[in-house]
């Protein structure tokens, strides 16, 4: 019997084709239920490598308030963590708090569930 899968890769950082250019530390989405986290600089058709875990700090929406546990959305067009989920891509859950009209960031454990 053959093999059913194939370990390719560990799976926190995965290889990702770009379909733009990036810099290290943006925010690429992935679909419209997952991010992922630049960990090199790259031209749009380059391969680099997208770390999918972990948590990461992330501007978050001023008018937003956003709870510890909370699942949380990037918006592709303001480029902030936000609690709305129309059209944006699902992030992930916030491990910090930040309360409502004030500027800031949110910790995002990215893609948890």
């Amino acid at each position: 019997m053959a093999k059913e899968a194939i370990e390719v890769q560990e799976g926190d950082v995965i290889d990702y084709t770009l379909t733009a250019d990036v810099v290290v530390g943006e925010v690429v989405p992935l679909g419209t239920s997952m991010i992922g986290v630049a960990v090199t600089a790259g031209k749009t058709g380059e391969v680099i490598g997208l770390k999918i875990e972990n948590v990461f700090e992330i501007n978050a929406t001023t008018a937003d308030a956003i709870d510890i546990g909370e699942l949380v959305y990037f918006n592709t067009t303001t480029r902030a963590i936000t609690e709305t989920s129309v059209d944006n891509v699902r992030a992930g859950r916030a491990m910090s708090a930040k309360g409502a009209a004030v500027a800031g960031t949110v910790m995002v454990k990215i893609n948890a569930a």
